[in-house]
C-alpha cells in the first residue's frame, strides 16, 4: 500500500462527493409501442431510422458517508433527444400507422434516478470494497408525429402517439475505490437486476469505470467510461410494449469533495 498522505481530499474519509459528468457515447435503441387495444407495433430501431440526434446527455452522482462504512449514493441520468426523417416502411406505432416518405418527427428522452445504500465490507488505508442495494426510477418517454395526406384534395391531418413509462427497479450493486497514487483514485462499480414484477419483465446492468485527479476539494477532473443495458417488456399504464436500450461511451467529469 502507498502512504495516505496528499495535499489533497481522501476519497475514502469525505463525507460528501458530487459529480457532474457529460458523455460522447454511441446508443442502440429498439422500442414497440403496441396498440391500445392490443395490436403488436412494430419493433423499431430508433437508431437506424432517426440517425445521431442533437440532445442532452449527462450524468449528476452524489454520496453522503453518514457512518466510516456506511453511505447514501444518488444518481440521475439524462439522456434526451429529437429528430426528423423518413421512414422507407410504414410503421404501426401505438394506434397509428406512418407511411412511406412522410416527415416524421420524433422525441425520445429517458431520465434514471437511483437512490441506494452502501456498506464497505473491506476498508484499507487506500481503498474500499463496497456492496449496495438500492432503487433505480426509470422515466422513458418516446413519441412520433407526421402531418400525412388524406387524399383526394383534402388536405394534411396530423397522427401520433406517444407512450411513457415511469418504472421502479431495484438493484444490486458492488463498488471499489482505490488510490492510484497521491491525488489519483480509481472508482470503478457495477449495478444490475434482472426480475418479472407489476407487468414489468427485464434486466438492468449498470457498469462505470474511473480515474478521478482530486487534487483539492472543489476541483476534481476525471475520465472514465460507462455502459448502460436495459431491456424490459411491458404491459402498464401509458405504454404496452418494448424497450431494448444500450448505450456506452467514454464520459469526462467534474468532481468535488468536502
Amino acid at each position: 500500500m502507498i502512504s495516505g498522505a496528499s495535499g489533497g481530499p481522501n476519497m475514502l474519509e469525505n463525507k460528501f462527493m458530487v459529480t457532474l459528468g457529460t458523455f460522447i457515447l454511441e446508443s442502440n435503441t429498439t422500442v414497440r409501442l403496441d396498440g391500445p387495444t392490443g395490436e403488436r407495433g412494430t419493433d423499431f430501431d430508433w437508431d437506424e431510422n432517426f440517425g445521431g440526434m442533437d440532445g442532452s446527455r449527462f450524468r449528476v452522482d452524489g454520496a453522503w458517508r453518514f457512518a466510516d462504512r456506511h453511505k447514501v449514493r444518488g444518481m440521475w441520468f439524462n439522456f434526451s433527444r429529437n429528430r426528423s426523417t423518413e421512414f422507407n416502411e410504414e410503421v404501426d406505432w401505438g394506434d397509428e400507422t406512418f407511411p412511406v416518405d412522410v416527415t416524421v418527427d420524433g422525441s425520445f428522452e429517458f431520465d434514471i434516478y437511483e437512490l441506494a445504500y452502501e456498506y464497505a465490507f473491506l476498508k484499507r488505508e487506500n481503498l474500499e470494497l463496497s456492496g449496495s442495494f438500492g432503487f433505480h426510477l426509470a422515466q422513458f418517454s418516446v413519441g412520433m408525429s407526421a402531418d400525412v395526406d388524406t387524399g383526394g384534395g383534402g388536405g394534411t391531418v396530423e397522427i401520433g402517439d406517444e407512450g411513457d413509462l415511469n418504472a421502479p427497479l431495484p438493484v444490486l450493486g458492488g463498488r471499489v475505490i482505490y488510490r492510484i497514487h497521491r491525488d489519483f483514485w480509481i472508482d470503478a462499480m457495477v449495478q444490475f437486476f434482472a426480475l418479472e414484477y407489476d407487468n414489468v419483465d427485464g434486466r438492468l446492468i449498470d457498469t462505470r469505470f474511473g480515474v478521478t485527479w482530486q487534487p483539492k476539494d472543489w476541483l476534481g477532473i476525471g475520465v472514465g467510461y460507462n455502459r448502460f443495458d436495459m431491456d424490459v417488456d411491458v404491459t402498464k399504464n401509458r405504454y404496452t410494449g418494448k424497450l431494448d436500450w444500450v448505450y456506452d461511451g467514454p464520459m469526462i467529469f467534474y468532481s468535488v469533495a468536502f
